[in-house]
């Protein structure tokens, strides 16, 4: 298998397993709360770091979800260890992902100029 197609594989997996990590394993109410969703993580070509992109919904404070994954780095990086079998565990970084924000206000904006537009 190619390193592009094992990397790929192993992106796969490990936003997978994240995600579930921090859907049903996080105790930290910050996070529970805000709902987070794992939307990519990129893997450094060694694969001994990622960074995970999570997105959170509108009403969340985006601050102190960061801090609480942050500080969950840990307990994450652990349960990672134990469901895959890698000789290293990426070391994480999590950021928060405003790209479907973005696209949200865009899709807005053009709505609103389509409305603007119509013939009266």
């Amino acid at each position: 298998m190619s390193g592009s197609r094992r990397l790929q594989r192993l992106r796969e997996e490990i936003q997978r397993e994240l995600a579930a990590i921090i859907e049903f394993e996080s105790r930290d109410p910050v996070v529970r709360e805000a709902f987070p969703t794992v939307m990519d993580v990129r893997l450094s070509s060694d694969a001994r770091y990622a960074r995970v992109y999570i997105a959170v919904g509108a009403d969340a404070n985006r601050e102190s979800l960061l801090a609480a994954l942050n500080r969950d780095r840990g307990f994450c990086r652990s349960e990672l260890a134990q469901r895959l079998s890698l000789r290293h565990t990426p070391d994480l970084r999590f950021i928060i992902d405003e790209a479907v924000e973005r696209s949200l206000h865009l899709e807005k904006l053009l709505r609103d100029e389509d409305v603007d537009l119509e013939p009266e």
